[in-house]
């Protein structure tokens, strides 16, 4: 009979099923690994529940095939796959409201007093939905590096049951479908603070037409081969052979 501080018994059988359970989180933090402690025990946790929904308990993993670790793996593909298109699709609809919505404000009169004069809103319009566009063409692209990391990994862990070597995953290519959407929100994120800071310099001088432009197109340029040169790092150096190979042998 357990205590009133002890957790259920069923708590118990999933703490004991999972790796380091009594291990702190802040190995959340490591980069090195390509998946924090806490996403390591989600994963543990969602595999537990699918094989206690199929009838199986900790005395009988050996039924788990690895057929069906395979189709396990085979759906978490798909989600971050399907994850990774949702964020592109994301930011071309915001990108296409902010924009739309700049237009209409531009023809807007509206008829009476504002608490902030409309000509006010029209000038600041497109500095801010051009800064908006480049916040999240930031948060996208982190987005877009982490899931091609999951990717790689679960890739490699679906090659670990089939028997092939970890290392046949290709990491960079340029005409691989991720470096295609990697490239196009950094060209916009690049050429949303381009915009951006056009418009910063020729509201402190508006003289300064070439200087704004000519920054404008500096800027942009540095920040779209910035979040590029990221996302190859990243990937390179949190997918080595030897992480690969260790995270498909569960270590």
């Amino acid at each position: 009979m357990s205590t009133a501080n002890e957790p259920p018994k069923e708590i118990q059988a999933i703490n004991a099923e999972l790796p380091d359970a009594d291990k702190g989180t802040l190995d959340a933090l490591d980069a090195k690994g390509g998946e924090g402690f806490s996403e390591k025990v989600v994963d543990a946790i969602e595999m537990i529940g699918e094989e206690k929904a199929a009838g199986f308990d900790s005395e009988h993993h050996s039924e788990i095939t690895p057929g069906m670790r395979y189709l396990h793996v085979s759906r978490t593909i798909h989600q971050l796959v399907t994850d990774r298109n949702r964020a592109v699709g994301i930011y071309l609809a915001v990108a296409s409201l902010l924009l739309t919505a700049s237009g209409a404000i531009f023809h807007a009169s509206p008829a009476g007093d504002l608490i902030i004069p409309i000509a006010e809103i029209q000038r600041w319009c497109l500095p801010i939905a051009f800064g908006a566009l480049t916040v999240l063409a930031l948060f996208v692209a982190f987005l877009l590096t982490r899931t091609r990391v999951g990717l790689i990994y679960e890739v490699a862990k679906m090659n670990a049951l089939l028997g092939l070597p970890v290392g046949r995953v290709q990491r960079v290519s340029l005409l691989s479908i991720h470096f295609i959407l990697q490239a196009l929100i950094s060209c916009a994120g690049g050429a949303s603070s381009a915009m951006l800071a056009a418009f910063m310099i020729r509201l402190g001088n508006p003289d300064a037409i070439g200087l704004s432009v000519g920054v404008g197109v500096v800027i942009g340029f540095v920040v779209a081969a910035a979040l590029i040169a990221v996302d190859i790092a990243t990937i390179s150096y949190t997918t080595s052979d030897e992480l690969l190979q260790n995270r498909a042998d569960g270590k």
